[in-house]
């Protein structure tokens, strides 16, 4: 499965493309690519904490002729109405999926990549019909505060990884049967 990484306004670049190399290790049937180029914010409606509508932003991502999935990843803060903040969003067995960087900086950039790496592999498995983990180690699982996110692996657990083989085999992609990592 080809992912498309966009970033968008902001977004650090060396930070996509060292976290690109990455996904492999934790999904090895994906390869991500990122884009040369930051495309521009569109205008969609922010709050007044000058926060962006995920939901609406994720609607202006497309996926390029060659690419199975997109992943919008921004500097910008985002919410998603009732939740005050959110880390990211996908289309659940969808294309498109979104991921903010502005409350996953850290002065360490492996915190930082780590903790994008997770949203990126979590929104990825929304877009491949994963739901939300109970298991809290689980990278599928729900993060409400970055504590959650650093407490958690980058790997799927057993269950949700049954899932996304099972996902994988019914896209059928040439490249073979996905392994567990």
């Amino acid at each position: 499965m080809r992912v498309w990484l966009q970033p968008l306004g902001d977004a650090d670049w060396h930070l996509l493309t060292a976290v690109a190399a990455q996904v492999p290790q934790f999904l090895p049937f994906v390869r991500c690519q990122v884009a040369a180029r930051s495309a521009p914010l569109p205008a969609v409606p922010r709050n007044g904490q000058g926060q962006w509508r995920a939901d609406m932003l994720l609607t202006h991502l497309f996926v390029p002729p060659g690419y199975d999935r997109v992943v919008g990843v921004t500097a910008v803060d985002l919410f998603a109405p009732p939740l005050r903040f959110i880390f990211g969003v996908a289309e659940v067995n969808g294309q498109r999926a979104l991921v903010s960087l502005a409350r996953l900086m850290d002065t360490d950039e492996r915190i930082t990549q780590r903790r994008t790496l997770k949203e990126i592999l979590h929104e990825l498995g929304h877009t491949l019909g994963l739901l939300h983990c109970p298991n809290p180690r689980c990278v599928a699982a729900f993060s409400t505060t970055l504590a959650d996110t650093d407490r958690k692996g980058p790997s799927f657990c057993p269950a949700c990884w049954e899932r996304l083989a099972a996902a994988w085999r019914r896209i059928g992609e040439p490249q073979g049967d996905p392994k567990t990592p």
